[in-house]
């Protein structure tokens, strides 16, 4: 009798293993991954969030750079975490740039892509992630400033990119040629820019240079502190050189640096990254107008040694804005519109973007958290943190000046001549408006 009962229990327990069996391979089961973001089913049985599940991942970056590098950890972690299967596919620059359009618009399979900010050229190639930010909380801890860039790009507002890899746009310096010069503070106006300028060159240090690539920078970003970044497009967009007095007014302020001694003498014919490299990161001259990617790009010449400083571009007279407005962007991810499994997608976008990888970004690259909870910054540039958590206006890169490319050439040789004294500010005036109508 014992063994007929003990019979009898092992036969239920089995016929309860393959009802529960049975349970399981008739229906789907969802769950959430750690970021909060609503999951497809599990697939084929398994017991991770996406088991079954591929993406097509394009990025911008080299397999080889610290980005890749980063990134292909981050994904791999992703996979081992979730049971997604991710196709991670070094692109490059021109990669991304020429050929992801046409692949979408011959039905390529690519879920999702990582760019410099501004995709709004690929329209309704890419989707909206209003819904899975909002189900996963993801801007709890996400930069204010970045994510009203992000949606500023579309006419409706919505948020059909993630940025990361944060950057501004200010003056680089350096620290010890300011101390050797007993500058003790940075300038925040531009009587004291000017007086800075002086006491660099009276101690025998050249105040600034630039590139050609750069030139624009520092007219751009003094022309939007008089007029607003939309204004100076126009009047690049609408040829309004002489039309425009804050043109020429800006124009003098260089005029007057130019002729003061405050450039390098090989302003003119800096092609980049000459000034940069030869100039500011050997310590032959003092700051240098760019991104706060510089440090990363000269690290394996200045090394450990270089005191860094950041400041924002000063107030200027008759100005309309400070310090609350400067250039940012950021590198960005989007999701396609060919992708099936958004939430997939996106959850691998948060894994990159939050928390311990979006740190490891930062530090292996010199750059900005775009994690708030990552308070940490490069040492390099922790001055800069003060600026970006007070913006908030944000300027077109150089200000707006580089807005119409056809006549950017232009716009680059004639400042290098205003930087370098060879013409004046009523010439460049002059010179801009003739380019504007060739």
């Amino acid at each position: 009798m014992k063994n007929l009962k003990k019979l009898f229990s092992l036969l239920l327990a089995l016929t309860m293993v393959l009802s529960m069996a049975a349970c399981g391979n008739g229906d789907t089961q969802e769950s959430k991954p750690a970021n909060g973001a609503e999951s497809q089913p599990v697939q084929n049985g398994g017991d991770k969030v996406y088991d079954g599940v591929k993406l097509v991942y394009w990025s911008n970056w080299e397999a080889t750079e610290t980005q890749g590098k980063i990134i292909t950890e981050a994904v791999n972690e992703f996979m081992a975490e979730t049971g997604a299967e991710v196709d991670l596919q070094f692109k490059g620059r021109t990669g991304i740039k020429e050929g992801l359009i046409p692949a979408l618009d011959a039905d390529q399979k690519v879920d999702m892509f990582d760019g410099a900010g501004n995709k709004s050229n690929f329209g309704d190639r890419i989707v909206s992630v209003e819904d899975l930010m909002a189900a996963s909380d993801y801007e709890k801890d996400g930069n204010a400033a970045m994510m009203t860039l992000c949606r500023s790009y579309y006419a409706d507002g919505k948020t059909r990119e993630i940025p990361y890899q944060m950057k501004g746009n200010g003056f680089l310096y350096n620290k010890a040629l300011f101390r050797q010069a007993g500058i003790d503070s940075v300038p925040t106006n531009w009587a004291e820019f000017e007086a800075v300028c002086q006491k660099l060159l009276d101690a025998g240090i050249t105040p600034m240079t630039t590139d050609d690539a750069y030139t624009p920078q520092a007219f751009g970003i003094h022309l939007a502190r008089m007029l607003g970044t939309e204004k100076v497009k126009a009047v690049v967009a609408d040829g309004l050189w002489a039309e425009t007095p804050e043109v020429l007014t800006t124009a003098k302020a260089f005029e007057d640096l130019a002729s003061k001694g405050y450039f390098s003498d090989l302003v003119a014919s800096n092609t980049f990254p000459t000034g940069q490299n030869t100039e500011f990161a050997t310590g032959m001259v003092a700051m240098y107008v760019c991104g706060t990617w510089l440090p990363n790009e000269v690290r394996n010449i200045t090394g450990d040694s270089f005191e860094w400083g950041f400041f924002n571009y000063p107030e200027v007279d008759g100005g309309i804005n400070g310090s609350e407005a400067m250039v940012i962007g950021c590198q960005s991810l989007a999701i396609t519109n060919k992708c099936e499994n958004p939430e997939a997608a996106f959850a691998l976008i948060a894994k990159i973007t939050r928390g311990e990888w979006d740190a490891k970004l930062a530090e292996g690259t010199l750059g900005l958290p775009i994690d708030n909870a990552n308070t940490e910054w490069p040492e390099q540039l922790a001055d800069a943190k003060p600026y970006f958590d007070a913006c908030t206006e944000i300027f077109a890169i150089s200000g707006g000046l580089e807005s119409n490319p056809n006549i950017t050439p232009a716009l680059k040789e004639n400042l290098a001549k205003l930087y370098a004294g060879s013409i004046t500010a009523e010439q460049f005036v002059t010179n801009m408006e003739a380019a504007s109508q060739a």
